[in-house]
């Protein structure tokens, strides 16, 4: 950071301060300050319970679709709120394509896990994940829309 300026010289700050980019994000820390806040006014408890409801709702839902190849444990209480997938011989990127038509934002692609992708044999997953503004309602439109996707590429 600097310390001064003048017409013909420029005078640094001692060290550490003369690496400093600038002025600090304060805002970002401002809103990271509310959202601790917020989690712990909900409770994490209740953070993990809706996310748990949600996993094993969505489990339950896909587990039997035609072609689904769910990876990571099987009981929901296992895994975090997050569901990695592939569906039939669809392309992990055309299937995101495909959901982002219905208005549903999925991941796609090896998720910087390339040694995990090599060792499933696959090239890519699909990932779908949830948290405490999500509902059962919008996994079944999630569900809706990869029934959408079988039927396009005729799985």
């Amino acid at each position: 950071m600097i310390k001064e300026v003048d017409k013909y010289e420029t005078y640094y700050n001692e060290l550490p301060y003369k690496f400093e980019a600038g002025t600090p994000n304060i805002a970002d820390v401002v809103g990271f300050g509310a959202s601790i806040d917020y989690l712990n006014d909900v409770g994490m408890s209740a953070v993990r319970a809706h996310e748990l409801d949600l996993v094993k709702y969505a489990m339950r839902r896909i587990k039997d679709i035609q072609g689904m190849t769910i990876y990571g444990p099987k009981q929901p209480s296992d895994r975090g709120g997050v569901i990695a997938f592939n569906l039939g011989d669809i392309h992990p990127h055309d299937l995101a394509t495909i959901m982002d038509d219905h208005g549903i934002a999925i991941r796609s692609g090896h998720h910087c896990a390339q040694v995990l992708m090599r060792k499933l044999q696959v090239s890519a997953t699909s990932r779908v994940s949830f948290y405490i503004y999500n509902t059962k309602e919008e996994i079944d439109l999630f569900v809706q829309a990869l029934d959408d996707a079988r039927r396009l590429f005729k799985i």
